[in-house]
């Protein structure tokens, strides 16, 4: 396997024993998460909503507090969880409102 995708804006690295995943939480006026989007081309969409396409055209809402799982090899966005389910997969921390 080949060397992991570096992260990119402000995602950081999580463990999910067995997995590696990067995160990164989507707050309400700050920037998008990477593999986040708010294109209107979807007229479910065209009022501007931020959303993530993942793998096989699934589309998931994004609302401010989840979390955006990405590959590390790929950088492709694999999932879009809760706040709550994040704390309980990962233990918590590295968000927004827990930084120093």
């Amino acid at each position: 396997m080949g060397q992991p995708f570096p992260p990119q804006g402000g995602q950081k690295s999580y463990t999910e024993r067995p997995l590696k995943i990067y995160g990164e939480q989507y707050v309400s006026g700050g920037p998008l998460p990477v593999g986040a989007t708010t294109e209107t081309a979807n007229p479910v969409y065209a009022d501007g909503r931020p959303h993530v396409i993942l793998p096989g055209g699934l589309v998931k809402d994004l609302r401010a507090g989840d979390w955006v799982l990405s590959n590390r090899y790929t950088g492709a966005p694999v999932n879009v969880i809760s706040d709550e389910e994040f704390t309980e997969r990962f233990g918590g921390g590295g968000g927004p409102s827990e930084s120093p």
